[in-house]
Protein backbone atom coordinates (compact mmCIF):
# COMPACT_ATOMS: atom_id res chain seq x y z
CA UNK A 1 0.00 0.00 0.00
CA UNK A 2 1.53 3.26 -1.06
CA UNK A 3 0.54 6.84 -0.54
CA UNK A 4 -0.47 8.30 2.76
CA UNK A 5 -2.17 5.53 4.75
CA UNK A 6 -2.63 7.50 7.98
CA UNK A 7 -4.25 10.38 6.11
CA UNK A 8 -6.58 7.99 4.27
CA UNK A 9 -7.50 6.24 7.53
CA UNK A 10 -8.28 9.51 9.33
CA UNK A 11 -10.36 10.82 6.42
CA UNK A 12 -12.28 7.52 6.37
CA UNK A 13 -12.81 7.76 10.14
CA UNK A 14 -14.06 11.34 9.79
CA UNK A 15 -16.52 10.23 7.10
CA UNK A 16 -17.64 7.27 9.20
CA UNK A 17 -18.32 9.47 12.25
CA UNK A 18 -20.52 11.96 10.41
CA UNK A 19 -18.13 13.85 8.14
CA UNK A 20 -16.62 17.28 8.61
CA UNK A 21 -20.03 18.57 9.72
CA UNK A 22 -19.73 16.44 12.87
CA UNK A 23 -16.16 17.65 13.46
CA UNK A 24 -17.28 21.26 13.09
CA UNK A 25 -20.10 20.63 15.56
CA UNK A 26 -17.55 19.30 18.06
CA UNK A 27 -15.46 22.45 17.61
CA UNK A 28 -18.56 24.62 18.03
CA UNK A 29 -19.36 22.83 21.28
CA UNK A 30 -15.97 23.89 22.63
CA UNK A 31 -14.01 20.68 22.20
CA UNK A 32 -10.31 21.33 21.60
CA UNK A 33 -8.60 20.28 18.35
CA UNK A 34 -6.11 18.27 20.38
CA UNK A 35 -8.93 16.16 21.86
CA UNK A 36 -10.58 15.68 18.48
CA UNK A 37 -7.24 14.68 16.93
CA UNK A 38 -6.59 12.20 19.73
CA UNK A 39 -10.01 10.64 19.18
CA UNK A 40 -8.88 9.88 15.62
CA UNK A 41 -5.49 8.63 16.82
CA UNK A 42 -3.36 11.48 15.44
CA UNK A 43 -1.60 14.56 16.78
CA UNK A 44 -3.14 18.00 16.97
CA UNK A 45 -0.83 19.24 14.23
CA UNK A 46 -1.70 16.43 11.83
CA UNK A 47 -5.44 16.84 12.39
CA UNK A 48 -5.22 20.62 12.17
CA UNK A 49 -3.43 20.25 8.84
CA UNK A 50 -6.30 18.14 7.50
CA UNK A 51 -8.88 20.51 8.91
CA UNK A 52 -7.31 23.59 7.33
CA UNK A 53 -6.15 22.15 3.98
CA UNK A 54 -9.39 23.18 2.29
CA UNK A 55 -9.83 26.99 2.23
CA UNK A 56 -13.63 26.74 2.57
CA UNK A 57 -13.36 24.41 5.57
CA UNK A 58 -10.73 26.69 7.11
CA UNK A 59 -13.09 29.68 6.78
CA UNK A 60 -15.86 27.70 8.45
CA UNK A 61 -13.59 26.72 11.35
CA UNK A 62 -12.58 30.36 11.86
CA UNK A 63 -16.23 31.45 11.79
CA UNK A 64 -17.31 28.70 14.20
CA UNK A 65 -14.55 29.60 16.64
CA UNK A 66 -15.46 33.29 16.41
CA UNK A 67 -19.14 32.59 17.08
CA UNK A 68 -18.35 30.17 19.91
CA UNK A 69 -16.21 32.82 21.60
CA UNK A 70 -19.04 35.37 21.45
CA UNK A 71 -16.86 37.99 19.74
CA UNK A 72 -18.48 40.42 17.36
CA UNK A 73 -17.19 40.80 13.81
CA UNK A 74 -14.61 43.49 13.12
CA UNK A 75 -15.92 46.82 11.84
CA UNK A 76 -15.77 47.14 8.08
CA UNK A 77 -16.01 43.43 7.43
CA UNK A 78 -19.18 41.92 6.05
CA UNK A 79 -20.80 39.06 7.88
CA UNK A 80 -21.48 36.13 5.52
CA UNK A 81 -25.13 35.54 4.77
CA UNK A 82 -26.79 32.15 4.85
CA UNK A 83 -26.56 31.95 1.06
CA UNK A 84 -22.80 32.52 1.09
CA UNK A 85 -22.32 30.07 3.96
CA UNK A 86 -24.38 27.42 2.17
CA UNK A 87 -22.60 27.88 -1.15
CA UNK A 88 -19.20 27.63 0.53
CA UNK A 89 -20.15 24.18 1.82
CA UNK A 90 -20.77 22.78 -1.64
CA UNK A 91 -18.02 20.47 -2.82
CA UNK A 92 -16.33 20.24 0.58
CA UNK A 93 -18.27 17.25 1.82
CA UNK A 94 -19.96 19.45 4.43
CA UNK A 95 -23.27 20.03 2.70
CA UNK A 96 -26.26 18.39 4.27
CA UNK A 97 -27.12 14.93 3.11
CA UNK A 98 -30.21 14.92 0.95
CA UNK A 99 -32.79 12.25 1.52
Amino acid sequence: MSGRPVRRRVLADVARTGGWQAVLARIASGEKIVAIGRSFGVTRGFFSGLLHECPDRHALVVEIRRRASGRVPLDGFATPTAVVATSSLQGTGLERARS
